[in-house]
């Protein structure tokens, strides 16, 4: 080798380090920087040279590449794992709400509503013709109504609400998704040698990934596919297809221009979705609700139903809810309804007209006889008596078609609806509490490949120092042997 080749040797050797020293301060700089993954120098030794007839001479050292550590498998676990605990943890959100909502076990809740009017009929049959107890029986009455309605307005609000974050969501995903296509065509262009661009590419795969569940194909020159159920979101070669939402609760995911309906499969969108039906829809005198408040709007009904089958609507001999007498009274006493038999639902259950501007309307007994306490009796049972729950019986008059099923008293079918929340929001806590474990150990395992350890850089700083000095040492020595070289020609 000349002393020309020795040089250049050296002069390999101090771009080299110093591009290595750069690399390492780089890592060093981004110690704490969100979604940075730590950089190596990939030097490797320069092609020889050949053909000097004693064999082949090193020509020093040279940069190849910067290379990214990143492990795909451990990316596309915490991804995976991510989804579920977002999922999980949107559901128990809007169930802990929902709970609040109810807010039971309470002294001021539907249960203790319910109670109190009970108790306000035990009291009008052990008096009667006393107008205070027909009085309190009124309040007690537009009390429990009220809490119907208040809870239905709140869970409106709520159901709302879960309409906006969907629809913010998916937003947030296409812009997620026109973001992407961008970074694929840049490391597309750079042939995939740019580890800070796919730093944001991973970065934005992660943030999509918390909302739907994404996987990732890897293709050629650092590009990558991005796919939801089959379907592709991004591809390699710059294509992109867009998210909408048709429905207000239930809703449905869908994809494209023409669209096609598509499943979001975990992520957060897909526990607001679920949120969504556990909370269900609003139901009518004709379309019974679902979820929740399905089950609020089938107490209703049923406190309805059962309150004025015992009140008005008389026939000893059929009717079971009613107290048997014998004999019947002849005539039956003709009365109005307890409640409007038109409501139905938790929003527009409500005191009879007639009833609460005449509290006389109230049929304590089956005669006018002034002791008669017959019904009055009848209705303070009702807290054990096991009457029909609509979505647990047949259609009525005042109820829709509903599937058949056993009677429950009202107090054990509130307890039954109230327990079944507690239980569902407890599943929900307990597995996104789980998961958030899960993924702090996948996250974890992340940053032991892709994390930067300030002692490990400065290792390689040093070393990359140490042998940045020994190169301009060479260098020094081959200018000192050129200038022997050229004294000895004096």
């Amino acid at each position: 080798m000349s002393l020309t080749g020795l040089l250049n040797v050296a002069r390999g050797a101090l771009l080299a380090h110093e591009r290595a020293v750069s690399v390492a301060a780089n890592n060093i700089a981004n110690a704490e920087t969100p979604g940075y993954s730590r950089q190596r120098p990939n030097l490797r030794a320069a092609e020889p040279e050949s053909g000097l007839g004693y064999g082949q001479v090193g020509r020093g050292v040279e940069l190849v590449s910067i290379d990214r550590i990143r492990s795909g498998f451990f990316d596309e676990n915490w991804r995976r794992e991510t989804g579920a605990g977002a999922r999980l943890q949107s559901l128990r959100d809007v169930l802990r709400q929902v709970s609040g909502i109810i807010g039971e076990p309470s002294e001021t809740g539907i249960s203790a509503g319910l109670d109190s009017l009970i108790d306000s009929f035990q009291s009008l049959a052990a008096d009667p013709v006393d107008p205070a107890a027909r009085a309190v029986v009124i309040a007690q009455a537009n009390s429990l109504t009220s809490k119907f309605h208040n809870i239905d307005n709140r869970l409106d609000s709520a159901a709302a609400n879960i309409g906006v974050e969907v629809t913010l969501i998916v937003g947030e995903a296409n812009a997620l998704i026109r973001e992407l296509s961008t970074l694929n065509n840049q490391i597309q262009r750079a042939d995939g040698n740019a580890p800070d661009l796919l730093d944001r590419r991973d970065i934005a795969i992660d943030k999509l990934s918390g909302y739907l569940d994404v996987r990732v194909l890897e293709r050629g020159h650092g590009t990558v596919d991005v796919v939801l159920g089959g379907l592709q979101l991004v591809t390699s070669a710059g294509g992109t297809q867009e998210l909408a939402i048709s429905g207000t609760g239930p809703y449905q995911l869908e994809l494209g221009n023409p669209s096609i309906p598509v499943s979001a499969g975990g992520g957060k969108l897909k526990g607001l979705f679920d949120a969504a039906a556990a909370l269900g829809t609003r139901g009518t005198g004709t379309v019974r609700a679902t979820g929740i408040r399905g089950q609020l709007d089938d107490l209703a009904l049923g406190i309805v139903s059962a309150v004025n089958e015992i009140h008005s609507n008389y026939d000893p001999t059929t009717k079971a809810l009613q107290p048997t007498l014998t004999p019947a009274p002849a005539p039956l006493r003709t009365i109005g309804a307890f409640f409007e038999p038109a409501g139905v639902t938790a929003a527009t259950i409500s005191l009879s007209s007639a009833i609460a501007a005449d509290a006389s309307q109230i049929a304590a007994g089956w005669s006018t006889a002034a002791g008669d306490n017959s019904i009055a009796r009848r209705l303070g049972e009702l807290r054990t008596l096991a009457v029909p729950i609509p979505g647990a019986t047949a259609a009525t008059t005042t109820s829709p078609a509903v599937a058949a099923g056993p009677s429950l008293a009202l107090g054990d079918y509130f307890t039954s609806l109230v327990a079944g929340l507690g239980v569902v929001t407890q599943d929900a806590e307990n597995g996104a509490a789980a998961q958030t474990t899960l993924t702090d150990h996948l996250e974890a395992q992340r940053q032991e490949v892709a994390g930067v350890s300030i002692d490990e850089e400065m290792i390689h700083l040093i070393a990359h120092q140490q042998a940045y000095a020994a190169a301009g040492r060479l260098i020094r020595v081959a200018d000192e042997m050129l200038q022997e070289l050229i004294n000895l020609g004096r």
